[in-house]
């Protein structure tokens, strides 16, 4: 009798141990599921974030460059808006 309520004493605790475990770890607010969705998110945004970054240079550069060299202004202005001088003629040519 002695040997049976020593087993259920070590038995009782290791289950509620382990209920608790899973409950933390599937079921609480701050699961480790949660936890792991959140972890690739922030992954996701922080490429995002190197990807904006990298967009931000490359357009500043090409700002600073529209601004300090007429040559480039000009092609950019005739070939995306079809802009053109005073005694020139524009033919566009569609395939």
């Amino acid at each position: 009798m002695k040997n049976i309520r020593i087993s259920h004493m070590r038995i009782i605790p290791t289950i509620l141990f382990t209920m608790l475990i899973v409950w933390i770890g599937f079921f609480d607010r701050n699961s480790l599921k949660e936890h792991i969705t959140i972890a690739r998110q922030l992954h996701r945004l922080e490429r995002e974030a190197v990807f904006y970054q990298a967009q931000v240079n490359n357009n500043k550069q090409r700002l600073n460059d529209l601004l300090t060299d007429n040559d480039k202004l000009e092609k950019i202005a005739r070939e995306q808006y079809y802009m053109k001088r005073a005694d020139e003629d524009i033919f566009i040519i569609e395939d």
